[in-house]
């Protein structure tokens, strides 16, 4: 019996050319030769060393890296720099096998080059990452690494203590979306609230130990923070949540329309300080349509808060 022919061979006897090719999976092909007009690239943790070995502007269209299944217990931020032009990044992981808890790791060799190779991207999608504590820590130059930001979707990471250190800004996103991140306790400082000028939509879901929203700084100063182009605000399913912020800074939006509150029967009050919604017309909290802000907030709090003492005691 004649042993199977395991040797690689081409996977076309003749020249080929894909010039519409925008989207292409790699998976256990060390020895392929990329395509330079790519797009879209698939990648899987075990086959990311072998495009380290490619020239360094190799991929230099594209747009989109999605990573999947890193099992290293660093990020492989090395990887990055073959990708000058990329504008969305998507890191996927799956429980054990990522075990990487920054995404920018704290002291790298060139860290200022690090910080401008992040700056092209303006879509980054974080999902399924369970020990990810955070994205970086506190560092001034990778503060403004990702100022250039318009999306940012962290989903399904249980380990995630705090989204940015305290005095990142992003300066110029529009999409916020947090859901399931079980150890997140307060979502942003207030001087990174204050850089949240383009932010157009901000849903909070699932995060059940999410005390506040905005988190003040011990500084004393009662600024205002405006949020100047926040059209929805969904807060749904935090059973921990007290407030949108606790401390008396005042909070103006503007273009806020749309509004939704529930599942969150431990909220007191919106805000301690000064509020402005004059586009706001109606309040959905917990399904019911409301006008007054702090009024509604107060009152269906204290109908829920009796619906769950009755409930427990019968």
């Amino acid at each position: 019996m004649s042993k199977p022919d395991n040797t690689k061979s081409a996977l076309f006897d003749d020249k080929v050319a894909f010039p519409d090719l925008e989207v292409f999976l790699i998976r256990e092909m060390d020895n392929l030769k990329i395509f330079p007009n790519l797009e879209d690239l698939c990648l899987e943790s075990k086959d990311a060393s072998a495009l380290l070995k490619c020239p360094q502007y190799f991929f230099h269209k594209l747009k989109v890296l999605n990573l999947y299944c890193f099992g290293d217990a660093t990020f492989p931020i090395d990887l990055l720099p073959r990708f000058p032009n990329m504008e969305r990044l998507n890191v996927e992981g799956a429980f054990p096998n990522c075990t990487f808890k920054e995404l920018l790791p704290s002291r790298l060799v060139g860290m200022e080059e690090h910080a401008t190779v992040l700056s092209p991207i303006r879509h980054l999608f974080l999902l399924s990452l369970p020990c990810l504590e955070h994205l970086w820590k506190s560092n001034s130059q990778l503060d403004q690494a990702l100022q250039t930001l318009e999306t940012l979707v962290v989903e399904d990471c249980s380990s995630l203590i705090y989204l940015a250190p305290s005095r990142a800004s992003f300066q110029n996103l529009t999409t916020l979306d947090v859901w399931h991140c079980k150890r997140l306790v307060k979502l942003v400082t207030s001087t990174t609230a204050k850089s949240l000028a383009q932010l157009t939509t901000m849903s909070i879901r699932d995060c059940g130990m999410v005390t506040e929203i905005v988190a003040n700084e011990g500084e004393g100063i009662k600024d205002e923070i405006v949020f100047s182009k926040l059209e929805t605000l969904v807060l749904h399913s935090l059973p921990s949540l007290t407030s949108f912020c606790s401390e008396k800074h005042s909070f103006d939006f503007p273009s806020l329309v749309k509004l939704t509150v529930s599942q969150c029967p431990g909220m007191k009050f919106f805000s301690n300080g000064a509020l402005s919604t004059p586009k706001l017309r109606r309040v959905n909290f917990n399904d019911v349509e409301k006008k007054n802000l702090n009024t509604t907030i107060q009152q269906l709090s204290t109908q829920t808060k009796a619906q769950i003492a009755e409930s427990s005691s019968s």
